[in-house]
């Protein structure tokens, strides 16, 4: 019975330290938030106490952490669902790491390997949220990107460049593709901190623009 105990106790381990993770992944907005993080913890807690129970009952079997190995790489299946590609940047992996390390976390909580999955536990709030910090600081260096979209009616290089030296704006990379129908796309990566607003206002009111995106390149 007191074994029993003991892995009611690792399960409930597992849904504070799943939920630790996911509330902060939750507070961040991420896709993967609470109730997924909370998951992977507990399904991962309980594949390693079911193999753990199976080999205690059949002690003659061999390849003891085959289960466990399966949840490491059928996790990767999950964590590729929230990577999502940009046309300037990759989105999602850091949400998909998060995920691996909860299902770490709860092999771990499932073997009795606690004080382990609670450093674990710890270590990763400390790179989600204070390491992010700096990330940000050092993202705003790589600049934004402006995404320019409309029809080129000619010397639109012209106005587009008047605008970037009338605000003062160095532009750090352009590439401009025009079709044969004569739609426009410009790409143009420049510092992060500008007036934003005011740049976009003055760019749609160039003629031929008719829609202006922008995104700061942060991961």
């Amino acid at each position: 019975m007191s074994i029993e105990w003991e892995y009611i106790g690792r399960l409930i381990l597992a849904l504070i330290l799943g939920g630790v993770i996911g509330y902060e992944r939750e507070s961040a907005h991420r896709p993967a938030g609470l109730r997924t993080n909370i998951l992977v913890c507990l399904g991962a807690t309980l594949i390693m106490l079911l193999e753990s129970y199976y080999h205690a009952k059949h002690p003659d079997t061999s390849d003891n952490l085959r289960m466990a190995a399966q949840v490491i790489t059928g996790i990767g299946f999950l964590g590729a669902g929230t990577i999502v590609q940009t046309r300037s940047s990759i989105r999602g992996l850091t949400t998909a790491a998060t995920i691996w390390v909860t299902a770490a976390i709860g092999l771990s909580i499932g073997e009795g390997f606690y004080y382990a999955a609670i450093a674990v536990t710890i270590i990763a709030l400390v790179s989600l949220r204070v390491l992010k910090r700096i990330e940000n600081a050092l993202a705003m260096k790589k600049g934004r990107i402006l995404m320019i979209s409309g029809v080129s009616n000619g010397g639109f290089s012209e106005r587009l460049s008047n605008i970037f030296k009338e605000m003062n704006i160095p532009i750090w990379d352009i590439r401009l593709s025009v079709t044969n129908e004569r739609a426009m796309e410009v790409n143009i990566r420049i510092p992060a901190h500008v007036d934003i607003e005011s740049l976009i206002n003055k760019l749609l009111a160039v003629d031929g623009v008719h829609r202006v995106t922008t995104e700061i390149l942060i991961e």
